[in-house]
């Protein structure tokens, strides 16, 4: 995040606010903001622009481990002990 500001003279504050602004898995982005100063800051949001380059640093540094049981019931065995050779054709 501060590489990311770094690079595009933000505060890191306004390339989180930027991100999650961006990302669609983000349902709503919230504003801590104390201070009327600290909303005019974080309202520099709306005027951050990434490249793909960082959009995908920042998607890589935010990714997560779903861990178990996810990694569990998304291997090849689960799948194919409760599915099998099943296969559903799409509607025509």
């Amino acid at each position: 995040m501060k590489e990311v500001a770094a690079e595009l003279g933000r505060t890191p504050a306004q390339v989180a606010l930027a991100w999650t602004l961006q990302n669609p898995g983000v349902t709503a982005s919230i504003i801590g903001a104390r201070t009327l100063a600290q909303l005019e800051g974080n309202l520099g949001a709306l005027e951050v622009d990434f490249t793909a380059a960082q959009l995908a640093r920042l998607d890589e540094a935010s990714a997560i481990s779903l861990g178990y049981p996810h990694d569990l019931l998304a291997g090849d065995h689960i799948r194919n002990v409760t599915k099998g050779d099943m296969k559903i054709e799409a509607r025509a």
